[in-house]
């Protein structure tokens, strides 16, 4: 930990101008080219086929003209690895330097593997490290790490970081929610790190296995990253009253990039960027990949390139994730950029000429009188995103409410239809209908499945 002079902020960087640190990213970036150029077979082969000169990108405007990398090239990387490069031609380190290999979950597609020097892994729990610290997470706590699946980023990572500031971590992830929810109970845990949906999972679950409430744990902080989700007010509302938590935060990593990108002040509106020094940070127009200026207000699709990564570099990474730029720094102290998710850029469907995430119809769905936020879309078919129809929707009631269904009806496709410009069809159900996972919850289903 940096003595920064201020208990605020876990590293002196985070309240150094964001100018200075864009200037430290730019010189950053550029040896960063010079190494993929230099021991990077398959960037090599990209350069060429570009048609760029890695010695022509001198500056972060050339570095605007190099193509993205996409989820999809990761794969293909990895079809036919070979006994020296087992992460594929993708990797730039050597057999014998790579530390740790992690993997993604696997839930939108087939799990692409991310190889990390000692070098890379230390970046990665610093990052961590600030990402939890932001979120509330100090050396005198307990945290129960709730996350099962060490090989995860979300996993061993965020227990590492935890351990790095001086809390203390029980990672009982592995166990059944019984054994959660008692070990929390026993060990009179401060914190819990887990999913916004596995959060949500607990009190639903906690009643009928252990008799008591998760109200009446001893924890007062959430932790959760993974999804979106903790940022919807209603979501963030339901955990703070039912956990009687003092801080519900919310945190993000890619594994692709690394295991922590940002975390929430508290403030607890939007998320901080915490990777100053160790990825360079754009944002773009999710439709015709040009760059959007980082201003509060701004939204579009988030693109990372890892600076200093020797195992398994990046250029100009495409998240998927659409945010949506809340400020430039915060009263906290922290001067990087202030976001929300709103949505996965691969969820975006098209109601007539208009754009509209599934989060997004959450967020107002979320708002209404007897409405809860758990919700889901309802594709009539795979692959459907564009409806000229109004868009199917089913909407789990409030256990407490009284108000006719015809009524919830009519109000949230008002209200949707007012506030985002879209249509829907509701359906409006008990909410043990609608299923929550213990990991992620997915914000559209199809109706075939």
């Amino acid at each position: 930990m940096t003595d920064t002079g201020s208990e605020a902020v876990y590293a002196e960087i985070e309240l150094r101008d964001w100018d200075e640190v864009r200037t430290l990213q730019e010189e950053r970036l550029l040896d960063q080219v010079e190494y993929l150029a230099t021991e990077s077979e398959y960037y090599r082969e990209q350069f060429d086929e570009w048609g760029i000169d890695p010695d022509d990108v001198q500056s972060m405007d050339d570095f605007a003209d190099i193509p993205f990398t996409v989820k999809e090239d990761e794969r293909r990387n990895q079809v036919d690895p070979s006994i020296d490069q087992p992460l594929g031609p993708h990797q730039a380190a050597d057999r014998a330097e790579l530390a740790r290999v992690m993997s993604s979950s696997g839930t939108t597609g087939e799990p692409t593997f991310f190889g990390l020097t000692s070098d890379d892994y230390d970046a990665w729990i610093e990052m961590a490290a600030r990402s939890v610290y932001a979120a509330g997470a100090r050396p005198d706590d307990v945290f129960l790490h709730a996350i099962g699946r060490t090989m995860v980023p979300g996993g061993l990572p965020y227990v590492e970081a935890l351990q790095e500031i001086g809390a203390t971590v029980v990672p009982a992830g592995d166990g059944s929610t019984e054994r959660i929810l008692k070990t929390a109970d026993k060990l009179n845990v401060d914190g819990l790190f887990s999913t916004a949906s596995h959060f949500q999972y607990l009190i639903e679950r906690a009643p009928e296995v252990t008799d008591r409430t998760v109200g009446e744990l001893p924890v007062t902080k959430l932790i959760g990253g993974g999804e979106p989700g903790i940022a919807n007010p209603d979501v963030r509302s339901q955990l703070h009253e039912a956990y009687d938590a003092d801080r519900v935060s919310e945190v993000m990593g890619i594994g692709d990039i690394a295991a922590a990108l940002s975390g929430e002040c508290t403030v607890e509106n939007g998320m901080h960027f915490v990777g100053q020094e160790y990825v360079y940070l754009e944002l773009i127009d999710v439709e015709t990949g040009e760059p959007i200026d980082l201003e509060p207000g701004a939204e579009g699709e988030v693109v990372y390139t890892p600076l200093g990564r020797e195992a398994t570099p990046l250029l100009r990474f495409r998240s998927g994730d659409y945010a949506r730029i809340i400020d430039m720094g915060c009263e906290c102290g922290r001067t990087s950029p202030r976001f929300q998710i709103i949505g996965r850029a691969d969820d975006m469907l098209i109601y007539k000429a208009q754009n509209i995430y599934p989060a997004g119809i959450r967020e107002v769905v979320g708002e209404i009188e007897g409405a809860s936020p758990k919700m889901k879309v309802v594709l009539p078919h795979e692959g459907k995103v564009q409806f000229d129809e109004p868009i199917p929707i089913e909407v789990a009631r409030s256990p407490d409410t009284e108000r006719p269904e015809d009524e919830l009806v009519d109000d949230i496709a008002t209200s949707v239809r007012e506030q985002l410009n879209v249509r829907v069809d509701p359906t409006v159900l008990p909410s043990e209908e609608i299923e929550l996972s213990e990991y992620k919850t997915d914000l559209v289903r199809v109706a075939d499945d």
